[in-house]
C-alpha cells in the first residue's frame, strides 16, 4: 500500500524528472520527447514501487520488459503500422537505438524530429525514475535519490546543445526543489517533533530554498569564471562521417565542358538537363559543393576546416528542420528534381538550407554542413529522385570596402610557392580585399578559356599545385576553364590576407533547367563578421577570350622549388564521383567468404547479447560473495576472521531477506535471526562469538575453523529451508554487498 510518504517521493522525482527532460527542448522538435521522458519516469517509479522489498535483480528485469514491452507504445508510436506492439520489428528498434541511438543523437543536427530517437528519453525516464524511488524507499539518506534526479539533469545538459533557452530558469526552479525534498526527506529521517514546530521547520526551510534559488537565478550569470558556453558531448565527439572519401567534384569539372570528350555521346553533359529547379526566383544560386581545403592536388570539401568553431564545420546527420544560423536573408521554397545525367553523393541546394523532405532518396543517410551550405547524400542520388526545400537566400558580393576575416586561412603553407605572384597581381594596394579584387582583374584581363579541346590539347584539367605552376608560368600565357581559374583565385586571395574557399554550382535560369554549360565554379571570401561573400566566376575569368594560337612556349615557373606531379584524377563520369559509382557498388556488395544468416545474427544481437549481460551480471554478484567469504576466512588475525565469520552469517540472511538492525548487539541481531525456521541456531552461535573472542586466551586457528564450519552449518540449514527459486535469488541478490548503514540494517 502506497504510504503518505511514497506519494510526496514519487511526485516530486517526477517533478524534477520532468524539468530537467525540459532542457532537450532546443535537441528535440515538439513535444515529444517530453511525453516519452515523463512516461518513463511514471513507468519506472511504478515498477520501483511495485518491486519494494525484491532483490535489484528484479527491478532490473522489471525495466527490461517495460522497455521492450511498452517502448513501441511510448517511444514509436510516431512511425505508424505495427510499431506500438512488441513485434520483432519494434523490439529490433528499441535495441538498435538503445545502443547506436546515443550516437545518432549526438551526430544529428538540432532539432530532431523525434521518431525513433524518443528511445533516449524514455530510457533515461525509466532508469531514473525506478532507480530514484527505489532509492528513496529503500534507504532513509536524503542525499541518494535526489542525487539520482541530479545525474538525469546533467545528462540531458550532456546530450543536448551548447545555447539552450531557459537554462538559468529551469536550473533555478531545478535546484529550488532539490533542495526542498533534501530538507523534507532529512526532517523525516530525523523525526521531529510534531505540531508547529515542525510545520514552522518546513515553512523555514521553503523560504531558505526560494531565496536560494531567486539569488542563484539573478547574481549567477555574473559570478567570475563562468564560461559563456557550456560543455556538451555533441561539442567533443567527432560525427562518424568522413566526407573526404568522395572525390572533390571541382576536379571532374571538364565532364559538364563542350569540349569534353568520351567513347559515349550519353556522357557529354554540356547540353544535357542535369537536374530541374521549381519554386526559386530566377538568378538564385544552387550550390553543388563548396570546397574549403587546399591539400596541394584538389580544392576539396573538409569533414572540419576549422572555420567555424564546434560542430557546425562537420557533414552532420539533419531532421527534416533544422536551426541555420546563416537563415537570414529571404525565406524560399523549392523543389529539385534530379535528370537522367546527373548522379553522386553531392546535393544541389540553395544557402541556408532550413528544412529538407526527400521524395526517394534514402534520406536517413543524408548529412549537411552548417559553415559550408554543402549537403551530401552517401546513398547516392539517381534519376528521377527529387527533394523539397525551403532555405534563406542571400548572395552578398564582395566590395572594395569590405573588411576581410582577420582569423587565418583555410589553407595551410601548402601554396606558399604563390605568395610572390599574388604580389606582383595585386600591386600593392592599401588593403587586403582591395588586393584580391586587383588580383581577380588581373587574372580575368590576361586569361584566356579553354576546355581543352582541339587545338588546345595542351592544356590539361586539374587543379594541382604543378597544373597551377604551369598555369601561371611566366613567358605563357594563362588558359584553362572554370577549374584552374577559381582554384588559383582562391589559393591568391589567401595569399594576400583573405580566406577564400571554392563553390561549384549554377545560377537557375528562367526555365529552372540545369544544364552542363551551365555549371561554373565560383569563389567566396570570408568577411570580418564571418560571413562569406560572392566573387563571381565573371570577376576573374573571361569565358569570351580563346588561347592565341601559336604562343609562346613558358620560360620558368613561378618558382624554383620543384614540385611533384600528383597522381593522375580521371575526370569523373558524373557531377560527383570520378568512379564508376555501378562498379564500386558490386565490388563492394559481392560476399567475402562465409557469412551467417541474417535472422541467426539477429537473434544473438536481440535475444543473446542481452542474455549474456545479465548472465555476466549475476556471476559478478556470485563472485564477488563467493571472494569475500574466502577473504573473511582466510586473511586478518584470528579476532577478525571469527568476526568475518558472523558478518557472513548477517550477509547470507540478508539475502535471504532477513535484516537485522545495523547498531544492535550480536545476542539483539541473534534473537531477530532466531524467529526465522532456518535460522535457530543463531542464538548459540553468537554466544559462541562473544565467548570465544572475549575470552582470556582469545581465539587460536582450530577454534576459528571449528566456529566457521558452524557458520557453514548453518548457512545450510537456512538454505535448506527456502525453495529453489528462492535460493537462486538469494544468491544473486546484490543487497549484502551494499553497506549495511545505506539500508538502515545489517
Amino acid at each position: 500500500m502506497i504510504t503518505r510518504h511514497h506519494a510526496i517521493d514519487a511526485a516530486i522525482l517526477l517533478l524534477l524528472g520532468t524539468i530537467a527532460f525540459l532542457g532537450f527542448d532546443d535537441t528535440y522538435a515538439g513535444w515529444t520527447y517530453l511525453i516519452a521522458g515523463v512516461a518513463g519516469l511514471a513507468l519506472g517509479i511504478a515498477i520501483a514501487f511495485v518491486g519494494r522489498g525484491q532483490p535489484i535483480v528484479v527491478l532490473a528485469v522489471g525495466l527490461l520488459a517495460a522497455f521492450f514491452v511498452l517502448g513501441g507504445a511510448v517511444a514509436l508510436h510516431g512511425l505508424g503500422g505495427l510499431s506500438v506492439l512488441p513485434v520483432p520489428d519494434t523490439i529490433g528498434t528499441l535495441a538498435d537505438n538503445s545502443v547506436n541511438g546515443w550516437k545518432r543523437l549526438l551526430t544529428t543536427l538540432p532539432p530532431v524530429d523525434g521518431g525513433a530517437l524518443l528511445t533516449i528519453p524514455y530510457i533515461l525516464g525509466l532508469v531514473t525514475g525506478c532507480i530514484g524511488f527505489a532509492m528513496a524507499v529503500r534507504t532513509k539518506a536524503a542525499l541518494p535519490p535526489v542525487l539520482v534526479s541530479l545525474l538525469l539533469m546533467a545528462g540531458v545538459i550532456l546530450l543536448g546543445v551548447q545555447d539552450p533557452s531557459k537554462t538559468a530558469l529551469l536550473g533555478a526552479l531545478f535546484g529550488a526543489i532539490a533542495i526542498g525534498w533534501l530538507c523534507i526527506r532529512g526532517q523525516r529521517a530525523r523525526a521531529l517533533g510534531a505540531g508547529g514546530r515542525r510545520i514552522s521547520r518546513t515553512t523555514l526551510g521553503v523560504a531558505l530554498c526560494v531565496g536560494a534559488a531567486g539569488l542563484a537565478f539573478l547574481v549567477g550569470p555574473f559570478l567570475p569564471g563562468l564560461a559563456p558556453e557550456r560543455t556538451v558531448l555533441r561539442g567533443e565527439i567527432e560525427p562518424p562521417f568522413n566526407v573526404g572519401k568522395y572525390p572533390s567534384p571541382l576536379a571532374g569539372y571538364r565532364v559538364y565542358t563542350k569540349g569534353y570528350q568520351t567513347p559515349e555521346d550519353d556522357k557529354r553533359l554540356y547540353e544535357k538537363d542535369l537536374f530541374s529547379v521549381s519554386g526559386l526566383p530566377e538568378g538564385t544560386r544552387i550550390r553543388v559543393a563548396a570546397m574549403d581545403s587546399y591539400d596541394g592536388t584538389v580544392w576539396r570539401a573538409a569533414n572540419d576546416s576549422g572555420t567555424s568553431n564546434g560542430a557546425d564545420d562537420t557533414f552532420q546527420k539533419i531532421s527534416s528542420t533544422l536551426r541555420n544560423p546563416l537563415a537570414d536573408g529571404k525565406q524560399v521554397r523549392g523543389t529539385i528534381t534530379i535528370g537522367d545525367d546527373f548522379g553522386g553523393v553531392w546535393v544541389p541546394l540553395p544557402t541556408a538550407l532550413t528544412h529538407i523532405s526527400f521524395d526517394g532518396p534514402d534520406s536517413d543517410s543524408f548529412r549537411y554542413n552548417l559553415a559550408t551550405s554543402t549537403g551530401v547524400l552517401p546513398a547516392a542520388l539517381k534519376p528521377g529522385d527529387s527533394y523539397s526545400f525551403s532555405a534563406s537566400v542571400s548572395d552578398e558580393n564582395v566590395g572594395e570596402k569590405s573588411e576581410p576575416w582577420s582569423g587565418g586561412s583555410p589553407i595551410g603553407d601548402e601554396a606558399a610557392q604563390f605568395q610572390a605572384l599574388a604580389s606582383e597581381y595585386a600591386g600593392g594596394g592599401d588593403s587586403p580585399m582591395t588586393n584580391a579584387l586587383a588580383v581577380a582583374e588581373k587574372l580575368k584581363e590576361e586569361g584566356t578559356y579553354t576546355d581543352g579541346e582541339p587545338p588546345n590539347q595542351q592544356y590539361p584539367a586539374g587543379h594541382s599545385l604543378r597544373r597551377l605552376a604551369d598555369f601561371t608560368a611566366k613567358g605563357g600565357q594563362l588558359a584553362g576553364n572554370d577549374e584552374q581559374y577559381a582554384a588559383l583565385m582562391a589559393v591568391l586571395a589567401n595569399q594576400v590576407g583573405v580566406p577564400a574557399r571554392v563553390v561549384l554550382g549554377a545560377v537557375v535560369g528562367s526555365d529552372g533547367v540545369v544544364q552542363g554549360k551551365d555549371m561554373h565554379a565560383w569563389v567566396e571570401l570570408r568577411m570580418s563578421d564571418g560571413s562569406w561573400a560572392t566573387l563571381d566566376w565573371s570577376e576573374f575569368m573571361n569565358t569570351e577570350k580563346p588561347p592565341e594560337q601559336n604562343a609562346p612556349q613558358p620560360e620558368e615557373l613561378v618558382t624554383g622549388k620543384v614540385v611533384p606531379p600528383p597522381a593522375p584524377v580521371r575526370p569523373p563520369a558524373t557531377s560527383g564521383d570520378p568512379l564508376d559509382e555501378s562498379v564500386n557498388q558490386k565490388a563492394n556488395s559481392r560476399p567475402d567468404g562465409f557469412t551467417l544468416p541474417g535472422w541467426l545474427v539477429a537473434v544473438f544481437t536481440y535475444v543473446g547479447l542481452p542474455i549474456l549481460l545479465v548472465a555476466a551480471v549475476c556471476g559478478a554478484i556470485i563472485g564477488a560473495k563467493l571472494w569475500r567469504r574466502h577473504r573473511r576466512r582466510t586473511q586478518g588475525t584470528a579476532v577478525a576472521r571469527l568476526s568475518g565469520g558472523w558478518r557472513e552469517t548477517l550477509d547470507h540472511a540478508r539475502d535471504h531477506g532477513v535484516g537485522t538492525p545495523a547498531g544492535a548487539t550480536r545476542r539483539e541481531q541473534a534473537a531477530v535471526l532466531s524467529g526465522d525456521p532456518g535460522l535457530e541456531g543463531a542464538s548459540g552461535l553468537a554466544l559462541l562469538t562473544d565467548t570465544t573472542m572475549f575470552g582470556e586466551a582469545g581465539p587460536d586457528d582450530d577454534e576459528v575453523e571449528a566456529f566457521w564450519e558452524q557458520v557453514g552449518t548453518l548457512r545450510t540449514s537456512l538454505s535448506d529451508s527456502r525453495t529453489r527459486w528462492q535460493r537462486i535469488r538469494a544468491a544473486i541478490n546484490p543487497l549484502s554487498l551494499l553497506p549495511a548503514r545505506l539500508l538502515g540494517k545489517r
